[in-house]
């Protein structure tokens, strides 16, 4: 029997439209590609230095996230975070985030106390630069959502994601707000570890509602009459008459 070549593992092999995606994703999350950005595809793929296909498929995958949207006519845009987006997201979370504090705390899980212990340490290092600080602060919550142990739950909020990624940018990039986020991210994971579900469950919506009331000043409703641009809708604006 021939010998066959060697096939390598695809354990962590990306495609060459995923890394696009994460390329293009962190940017838009970072604030380097900044809302009403217009992403001109022949420049663009010059600079990624691939073809227009791919390129392609990783824009259509950003427009099911939310994070871009293709207006016939106009070209492709990095959407806005309207108020409503804001206050949609935000109620969505607090409820699902809340309940997976609460579970985590009733988990038996041994190994959360040092897993917290790690995340808080490395949140504590990088209060300074809250972009770090955000990536940290991902990872406690999607250790909060591990430690429940509810895989409909953990489903239902990575469809939130990246959306939340981006607006926890937005408020962490507010004066001192890192070093608030790190003080209640203690609270949450002590009442984790001592099993107070209900208590945590408070402490984890108190946590999302601070942000949520950063994030209202930052993010005002549009007046009326006003041209604001691309909407997370995807429909350009138009000023009203009369």
């Amino acid at each position: 029997m021939a010998d066959f070549a060697p096939v390598r593992s695809l354990a962590d092999h990306q495609s060459l439209r995923e890394r696009i995606v994460a390329r293009l994703r962190d940017a838009i999350v970072a604030g380097g590609l900044p809302p009403k950005t217009r992403l001109m595809e022949p420049e663009l793929a010059k600079r990624l230095s691939v073809s227009r296909t791919p390129l392609r498929e990783a824009i259509r995958q950003l427009e099911a996230e939310g994070l871009l949207a293709t207006i016939p006519r106009l070209g492709t845009f990095v959407t806005e975070v309207t108020h409503r987006d804001l206050e949609d997201i935000y109620a969505i979370r607090a409820v699902l985030e809340g309940l997976a504090a609460r579970q985590a705390a009733e988990s038996s899980d041994a190994a959360k106390a040092t897993l917290f212990r790690t995340i808080l340490a490395e949140l504590a290092q990088k209060t300074a630069d809250y972009r770090e600080y955000h990536e940290a602060a991902g990872r406690f919550h999607d250790a909060v959502f591990a430690l429940s142990g509810n895989q409909r739950l953990q489903a239902m909020y990575h469809a939130l994601t990246h959306q939340v990624a981006r607006l926890r940018t937005l408020s962490l990039a507010v004066a001192m707000r890192p070093e608030v986020s790190l003080r209640e991210h203690r609270r949450i994971a002590s009442a984790i570890l001592r099993g107070k579900g209900p208590e945590a469950e408070r402490l984890m919506r108190s946590h999302i509602e601070g942000a949520l009331a950063v994030l209202r000043r930052r993010i005002r409703p549009r007046a009326e009459g006003r041209n604001p641009g691309v909407g997370t809708e995807g429909e350009p604006s138009r000023r009203r008459s009369g």
